[in-house]
């Protein structure tokens, strides 16, 4: 199985016409790589033996690749846009040279390093335009999620990790497409899969847990949520059938802490019904090997088969859509092209799980009370913490922890602005500080102290 295509590679200006191999692979929740195999005298004098101007010439450069199909029409263009992160100067048994250039997606850029910031009053699309504001390569920010976010935290997190731990926290698409980053729900171009006999299949049903219970008090409110999973639609008949019989044959819920704020019971349920989805989106799994280069992460692709029933006669069948979450793609040095992809039914509403996703583990640490006046007189503390980032590095109101439940129930401190606390987090996660004391520092006035410690209380 192979089909002719042309290809067209352009690295920062450079026209790459030989190869002896190229392959590209695109996931949904990573970055996607390339790599091409390329004669050393290509690019390199022959005469010449190890780097000499091919280093200068490609490496972190931008990268245009596109694939086109020489005998068989189909809609589209396969095109990728990478940056070139290293070359291999690579020397055989023959003594003959090559070039590997290898790269990846543009995303690679948000990568740059580890932050720590807060987001307060932000929307989903407000955040992903702030972080990726700075990174010059096409966006398309459409979240589903609408609403303003009280305060959320990036926290020793890659730019590109932060993100996908948002967008899998609300259950939002993201991705690159090779051309531009997405984020929100997926767009609609299709491309043909026809099972012939050269383009072949797998297609798998499987079954997991999938039953989940939430709980989480609101201590503005004093009032606890509590909600569990439910029927979760747009599997498709196969992902409706696995769901119901996963359903039977697990029957304890996972008990789970939401990994958002959650302010009322309707975003509880939001909460519960995007970690059901999620889990259940690829409970059916649809692997191909074709030779339609326009496929894409976030493609559907169309499926249609046909079966010999008699010298000559064929029956046709609709085998439904599903969108690609990733594909290899590969090209010989004569122009062979074939590709290896995997992909869920186009009608499930969220991704699938994000395997990648970590949630950072918040540690104590010190902090700068600026406010005090909390409006809603639970007398909690605006902080300013000691980030790098200090325009964002600012807490929303946190709650502090004293000897004090209420009237005639013990004794009420609330550290004033300027006071130095020591800040910890509920759960270790960082997107609900609590201030657990107060701490003298050198520029304090210090008058409350005793000679040696004598004066006890």
């Amino acid at each position: 199985m192979a089909q002719q295509v042309n290809v067209s590679v352009s690295i920062g200006g450079t026209t790459i016409r030989h190869f002896t191999s190229l392959r590209v692979d695109q996931s949904l929740h990573t970055h996607h790589t390339f790599e091409i195999v390329v004669p050393y005298e290509d690019i390199d004098d022959k005469n010449e033996l190890f780097f000499k101007t091919a280093h200068q010439k490609l490496v972190g450069q931008q990268t245009e690749i596109s694939i086109t199909p020489y005998y068989k029409k189909v809609p589209g263009k396969f095109s990728f846009k990478g940056i070139v992160t290293e070359l291999v100067l690579r020397n055989n048994s023959e003594l003959v040279n090559s070039y590997v250039i290898r790269g990846h997606s543009p995303t690679f850029l948000v990568e740059d390093g580890v932050q720590r910031r807060s987001f307060i009053k932000k929307t989903l699309a407000q955040i992903f335009s702030a972080v990726l504001m700075p990174y010059p390569f096409l966006k398309s920010i459409d979240p589903k999620y609408q609403a303003r976010i009280d305060y959320k935290a990036q926290y020793d997190e890659s730019n590109f990790d932060f993100l996908n731990r948002l967008a899998a926290e609300y259950g939002e698409w993201f991705y690159y497409d090779g051309q531009k980053l997405v984020m929100g729900k997926p767009g609609v171009a299709s491309q043909p899969f026809v099972i012939d006999g050269v383009q072949h299949f797998d297609m798998a049903i499987s079954l997991k847990p999938n039953r989940f219970a939430m709980r989480h008090y609101n201590y503005t409110k004093h009032e606890p949520y509590a909600g569990a999973g439910k029927p979760v639609g747009g599997l498709g008949n196969l992902g409706a059938f696995a769901y119901g019989q996963a359903q039977n044959l697990f029957t304890q819920a996972a008990q789970l802490w939401p990994l958002r704020d959650v302010q009322f019971q309707g975003e509880l349920d939001t909460a519960i019904h995007s970690a059901n989805a999620t889990n259940a989106a690829d409970l059916v799994r649809f692997h191909g090997a074709g030779e339609n280069p326009n496929l894409s992460v976030g493609t559907i692709v169309n499926v249609t088969g046909q079966k010999l029933t008699a010298p000559g006669k064929y029956k046709q069948d609709n085998a439904g859509s599903y969108r690609v979450t990733s594909i290899s793609h590969t090209v010989d040095q004569i122009g062979n092209y074939e590709n290896f992809f995997e992909a869920i039914p186009d009608t499930a509403e969220f991704p699938p799980r994000n395997p990648t996703v970590r949630m950072p583990v918040a540690l104590p640490e010190i902090a700068t009370v600026i406010k005090n006046d909390d409006p809603l007189k639970l007398g909690r503390v605006l902080l300013q913490f000691h980030w790098a980032n200090q325009l964002e590095g600012k807490s929303s109101w946190a709650r502090v922890a004293f000897p004090y439940t209420g009237s005639s129930r013990g004794m009420l401190f609330i550290p004033e602005v300027d006071d130095q606390v020591l800040v910890s987090y509920e759960a270790n996660h960082v997107d609900f500080p609590v201030v657990v004391g107060s701490l003298y520092h050198k520029a304090q006035d210090t008058d409350y102290q005793s000679e040696n410690n004598y004066t006890k209380f």
